[in-house]
């Protein structure tokens, strides 16, 4: 197919009569070829092909005004990428263009074709669903989306196990403009992130009071050390069979002065973020090296306690003669300690974190993989970092009596870690047919509310005494 631009130039006598008419006929193909190109670039996201924001927001004002008419509704879904910049950090913007080319791909199929899909940020995707409004309809659509991405993607040696949170606002109840439908299925994104993974909200006015939460929340992290406001909680993990206790995890805790507890998951990350997950560490590896003096002091036989540690803090200047002269100043054999790490927090400095890890296991402290099969689940890493216990993480637990993929996934594990020779733990184990199958499978140690959900140190020091749960 061919463009022309034609032009006519009339020809007058000298009475103004017309005589004749010349035209010029243009060939402008490769022009308009061009200028499509500029325009399908400023309107197009290059690594996915999908449209960007700027086209996203101008289609969605058509939308809103073709609602408006016909008096209908509208839903935004805004998709967040859980992770997606961990993965470019660690892995290479090559491997994360290329996975967000296939998610996008698949997230193509599972949409009709007079729906507006669209990339929004780095990790970030918008689609816009024309005479949608029942929170039913948004349930099966998010459901599908989750299970679209989340299947494995591999690309070249890496597995890849991805998840979304899910925000959706409705029009005209959440807003009448583009800018308001756009910022509230954001912010109800990023509430879905901080529920958990794969988790999708509906925009609500009430989490316009969390986000100013959120901000006084940041505010009183810093002066939370300052004021005693944390505490650590314990939980055992006990031999499979006989229910002896193994060891336990210390599990920090925030008393809010105004919001009372305060959940990890709204702390931990924000910690991270400002960098206070170093003295938060210092200040847990303090806390039960002290408590188990005091447990020593009281005749109790104590066993090993974990301690959850970011990879911020591990690569801290003098992380190992801090722990040595803790460990010192309460007269606790390094065996008594275990870091318990996880992949994804280990990945971007993998060299620095095995020198760190290697110069403590001399001492004698030992160390834990926590969440493995949610991350990364590279192989090399259980070679090249000889991680002493290996843990479950309970999200597999919870389904592994189910007969499908993380039943399959949860026997492989118990099968690597034992052909590994390493201790593996099974978390988050609730019930009674979630023990036998591991129990089945021969799964060494359990931790879980089947066994005791987390307790304050009295009660842990009765734990300690009866050496049985």
């Amino acid at each position: 197919m061919k463009w022309v631009k034609d032009r006519c130039i009339p020809t007058l006598d000298e009475n103004g009569t017309l005589v004749r008419i010349d035209g010029i006929i243009e060939d402008i193909t490769a022009e308009k070829k061009y200028m499509d190109q500029v325009e399908y670039l400023a309107t197009h996201d290059h690594v996915t092909n999908l449209p960007n924001r700027r086209k996203f927001e101008k289609e969605l004002k058509n939308f809103i005004r073709q609602m408006k008419k016909e008096k209908n509704s509208l839903a935004v879904f805004y998709l967040g990428l859980n992770r997606f910049k961990h993965i470019n950090d660690t892995l290479g913007y090559d491997i994360g263009d290329r996975l967000l080319q296939r998610i996008a791909n698949r997230l193509k199929k599972c949409v009709t074709p007079d729906v507006m899909l669209a990339r929004v940020g780095e990790e970030e995707l918008a689609i816009c669903f024309l005479s949608l409004a029942h929170i039913n309809e948004c349930q099966k659509l998010a459901a599908a989306l989750f299970q679209e991405i989340e299947k494995e993607i591999t690309i070249d040696d890496f597995s890849l196990y991805v998840t979304a949170s899910i925000g959706i606002s409705i029009y005209p109840h959440d807003g009448e403009d583009v800018k308001t439908l756009l910022t509230n299925a954001n912010l109800a994104m990023h509430r879905a992130k901080e529920i958990g993974r794969s988790d999708w909200q509906l925009y609500s006015p009430l989490m316009d009071s969390e986000t100013y939460k959120s901000y006084h929340l940041e505010k009183g992290l810093r002066n939370a050390l300052l004021q005693n406001e944390f505490f650590i909680e314990y939980q055992p993990k006990v031999h499979t069979n006989s229910r002896e206790i193994d060891s336990i995890e210390a599990l920090i805790r925030w008393n809010h002065p105004e919001w009372g507890r305060v959940l990890p998951g709204d702390f931990i990350p924000l910690a991270e973020e400002t960098h206070l997950i170093i003295e938060l560490g210092d200040w847990v590896i303090e806390h039960v090296c002290k408590q188990l003096q005091q447990w020593k002091n009281q005749g109790l036989q104590t066993v090993p306690v974990s301690i959850n540690v970011s990879s911020k803090h591990l690569l801290k200047r003098g992380f190992v003669e801090h722990v040595q002269q803790t460990l010192a100043r309460y007269s606790i054999d390094p065996s008594f300690i275990e870091f318990e790490v996880t992949e994804s927090s280990i990945i971007q400095y993998e060299e620095h974190v095995k020198k760190v890890m290697d110069e403590l296991k001399k001492i004698g402290v030992t160390f834990a993989l926590d969440d493995f099969g949610t991350g990364f689940s590279s192989l090399s890493h259980l070679k090249d970092f000889e991680f002493n216990t290996l843990k479950i993480d309970k999200t597999f637990i919870q389904h592994a009596i189910d007969k499908g993929k993380q039943q399959a996934i949860t026997k492989s594990i118990l099968y690597l870690a034992h052909a590994l020779n390493m201790k593996v733990i099974a978390e988050g184990v609730e019930t009674k047919e979630q023990l036998a199958f591991l129990q089945r499978h021969e799964c060494s140690f359990i931790q879980g509310y089947i066994v005791s959900q987390p307790a304050a140190h009295q009660k842990t020091a009765e734990y300690l005494k009866m050496r049985f749960l």
